[in-house]
């Protein structure tokens, strides 16, 4: 185990205690860091062969990270940058699969760049990234001067005024439809869930996918999708929303017991084939979970509340990790104690997770590690995110573990009364960020637009 004091920015791990031999040293680690100089960090190896959830590995050893901060900080400084020199990536959308940038560097031959698709990169662009020999051109020549093509050179891209396309500084740029803009802003990861928040009004979710795909995504943003659906139920509502919802870069399913990440070589994403799931993550979900216990304790609970007030839910809503129940409301809080009291006398470590409205609740066991917050924390991490540039979206009481991290959170205005209730009296206890803003905001807004509203609350969105 590793344990440390954020001193500065990037981090720097100050003191090591290994109690792995094999590992004999660690290099520079990105994390979550801190205006208020103080936070934890634990690394845990373990004897199997994985890559490091910063995108390294250490002698064929796993090492996760797990890091905290409560500081409203960007993601630009959790961790200097890789680049090794100047350089511009130019995402560019049309309606070819493969083109080029015929262009000239600071006024040198004219030559062509690839712009292809990027591999986890956002839906329906192009990119290409152009190492520059200087950050600065000579005087009254730009970095780049260019035009776009298709691969045959048979159809030219240049702009509607006549001349070139010119860029004057290093950065990453956008051109679409004759207009070329500069990208910026903060990149953001948005876990949202689907039904009630993402999902339920489409000019709502559509307007989200427009920013995304044309702003959010270019950023360097991430997209995950926190939802209770099965995989299969996903890919048909992908299908059937296709023209309105954007593509996510990953998916916590199940009430978090479930963890996949694009698979672009595999297949399109609305199909299986386009997901590779977490294997990781499901065997982490093992340490101190019995299902068969897990089990024998709903069925417990059923026989004390009675047929007509209890039930299992259908087989495609049930996993290895996950036990889902109907429980009619009067007596929820009956067959919630007796199942975490069978559990405990059985030394079964789970969550009991209550969701849902209309006289009826959804009752969710999973194990201890599982739930929407613990699998965020998972992917989050993955991908390189803050705390502080995290936001987690919902509507329902299922969403409350995933709202109450240190991630920054939106509750959409179509909140169901017991998450409403929630949310204000946790607004009420928190301390305000640096900023002043608090942590989570209740969105006026519903669904989607509740998100976007939030997005340009926290600064993400302009």
């Amino acid at each position: 185990i590793i344990d440390y004091a954020i001193k500065s920015q990037p981090l720097i791990i100050r003191t090591i205690h290994l109690t792995v031999s094999s590992v004999s040293r660690m290099s520079q680690l990105r994390g979550a860091p801190t205006q208020q100089g103080q936070g934890s960090c634990c690394i845990k190896a373990q004897n199997r062969k994985c890559h490091m959830s910063l995108g390294r590995s250490i002698y064929g050893r796993r090492i996760s990270l797990a890091c905290s901060a409560t500081a409203e900080t960007l993601r630009s400084t959790d961790a200097p940058s890789s680049a090794t020199g100047p350089s511009l990536k130019l995402f560019y959308r049309t309606g070819w699969d493969r083109a080029i940038v015929h262009g000239s560097l600071c006024g040198s031959t004219w030559r062509d760049f690839p712009l292809g698709k990027a591999a986890g990169g956002p839906e329906r662009w192009l990119v290409a990234e152009i190492s520059l020999p200087s950050a600065v051109a000579p005087a009254g020549i730009p970095l780049l001067e260019f035009v776009v093509a298709d691969v045959g050179k048979s159809t030219w891209d240049k702009p509607a005024s006549g001349g070139n396309y010119r860029l004057e500084a290093p950065g990453v740029y956008s051109l679409r439809s004759g207009s070329l803009r500069k990208v910026g802003g903060r990149p953001v990861m948005v876990v949202s869930d689907l039904d009630g928040t993402m999902v339920g009004d489409d000019t709502a979710t559509a307007a989200f996918k427009s920013w995304w795909e044309d702003g959010g995504a270019l950023r360097g943003g991430v997209l995950v999708y926190n939802t209770g659906r099965s995989l299969d139920s996903f890919l048909e509502l992908l299908r059937t929303k296709a023209s309105v919802m954007a593509v996510p870069d990953a998916l916590i399913l199940a009430v978090g017991t479930s963890v996949y990440l694009r698979n672009p070589a595999g297949g399109p994403p609305d199909q299986p084939s386009g997901w590779k799931e977490d294997w990781e993550w499901s065997a982490a979900l093992d340490e101190r979970w019995n299902l068969k216990a897990a089990r024998d304790a709903c069925y417990k609970a059923l026989a004390e509340v009675g047929s007509d007030n209890m039930h299992f839910r259908p087989k495609e809503e049930l996993n290895d990790h996950k036990i889902t129940c109907g429980v009619a409301d009067p007596k929820a809080a009956v067959a919630v104690a007796r199942v975490k009291g069978e559990l405990a006398a059985a030394g079964v470590a789970a969550n009991v997770i209550t969701s849902g409205h209309g006289g009826w609740k959804y009752m969710d066991v999973v194990p201890i590690r599982a739930g929407k917050l613990e699998a965020l924390n998972h992917v989050r991490r993955h991908f390189g995110f803050s705390v502080a540039s995290t936001v987690a979206c919902g509507d329902s009481g299922n969403d409350i573990l995933m709202l109450s991290g240190e991630n920054l959170a939106i509750v959409v205005g179509n909140a169901q009364p017991d998450l409403r209730q929630w949310t204000q009296q946790q607004q009420a206890s928190e301390q305000p960020l640096p900023s002043g803003k608090q942590r989570m905001l209740l969105a006026s807004r519903k669904e989607a637009w509740g998100i976007l509203e939030g997005l340009e609350h926290f600064g993400f969105k302009s």
